[in-house]
């Protein structure tokens, strides 16, 4: 056979595939426990679960499943917007190429440590995995101090997307990148085009809205991508977003009336990059905080911006000499160019400067 047919015949093969894999697709429509239990146990690539429209109260989805880049597996409501988990709700999510859009949390809080976790236990987390268009409203744990995380992003190459999240009113971080493995480092994540609406002054740490990495991880890297999402009076601490890990880049985010600023807590070489700071005058609001090594914070503006010390517009920390990893790092070749300042009432280097922290950037 000529090497010419041989090629038309492995075409007509793999066209073949493909069109029975999109033909056997299968839509599984649940409305119970019972229901969505016995179409997850049945799905495969290019199937969808579709919860009914309706309110489903103290469900704990568990969303295992294996689909691929061609034929993902879709767990979705009926109808955006009008598939709501209250009372003691959550949802757990493991495997690859798998896809979440459409749900809402709201007049509850979740039994366990997340509303949405990409993982369902330490050793099954989520690759390669897309949730969107979700809305977590006031989905808060009566006891103020009770931590919890609204959404909290494990394994790699994962995108949180287009969705809205409100009114966390209790401790712990809204959204949280996880590097406590070597499953969930070097991640590539990309959390973008969401809202974040407001929170209210926590009044002690544990309030972020956004936190990449932990201190104990810090010296790891992320890639972790940011991008085009609103803050909107996002005032839970001092620190609306904390960077804690390297590589990550946040660009083209908007930040309006926010009391506290984008922290560049630990770890190395992350960019800060066409941000929009906007205080309206607003008591507190402020802008960047840099510590650590070769970060970069350039074309961001900052305007109507009130707050001082490490609050302020702008700020640049003093260090601890050898420092541990927990501390202060020193600020070292920083590439700082390019910024618009506009009514801002403070810029501040050498910031926190005393015996402990006296290695100036």
């Amino acid at each position: 056979m000529k090497l010419k047919s041989i090629f038309k015949s492995a075409v007509g093969v793999v066209t073949l595939l493909t069109l029975n894999s999109t033909v056997n697709a299968e839509d599984f429509f649940v409305d119970s426990k019972a229901s969505y239990y016995d179409a997850v146990s049945q799905v495969g690539p290019g199937d969808d679960i579709v919860f009914k429209n309706g309110t489903y109260r103290d469900f704990e989805i568990k969303f295992q499943a294996q689909g691929s880049k061609q034929a993902p597996v879709t767990l979705r409501a009926e109808t955006k917007g009008e598939v709501v988990f209250s009372g003691q709700s959550n949802l757990a999510i493991a495997g690859s190429h798998v896809v979440v859009s459409g749900l809402v949390f709201k007049n509850g809080y979740s039994p366990s440590g997340s509303v949405i976790s990409f993982r369902v236990n330490k050793d099954d987390v989520a690759n390669h995995t897309r949730v969107t268009e979700v809305v977590i409203e006031d989905y808060s744990k009566p006891d103020k101090f009770e931590s919890d995380y609204w959404v909290t992003l494990y394994g790699k190459h994962n995108r949180f997307d287009h969705s809205y999240l409100a009114g966390k009113r209790n401790r712990g971080v809204t959204v949280a990148v996880r590097l406590d493995s070597a499953d969930s480092t070097e991640n590539y994540h990309q959390i973008d085009n969401n809202y974040f609406g407001y929170r209210p002054e926590l009044g002690s740490n544990g309030g972020e809205t956004l936190r990449i990495g932990t201190s104990h991880y810090s010296l790891e890297n992320s890639f972790t991508r940011v991008e085009n999402n609103v803050f909107d009076r996002c005032n839970g601490e001092v620190e609306i977003i904390s960077v804690k890990s390297g590589g990550n880049t946040l660009h083209g985010n908007t930040f309006i009336e926010s009391r506290g600023t984008l922290t560049l807590r630990h770890g190395n070489k992350n960019t800060i990059t066409n941000n929009v700071f906007l205080g309206n005058g607003v008591p507190n609001t402020g802008g960047v905080r840099v510590i650590n090594a070769d970060q970069e914070v350039a074309n961001n503006i900052f305007k109507g911006l009130t707050g001082y010390r490490f609050g302020s517009g702008f700020t640049v920390m003093n260090g601890v000499p050898n420092s541990p990893q927990n501390r202060y790092h020193q600020v070292k070749n920083a590439n700082i160019h390019h910024n618009t300042f506009i009514d801002v009432s403070h810029i501040q280097l050498a910031a926190g400067a005393d015996e402990e922290r006296s290695a100036p950037q």
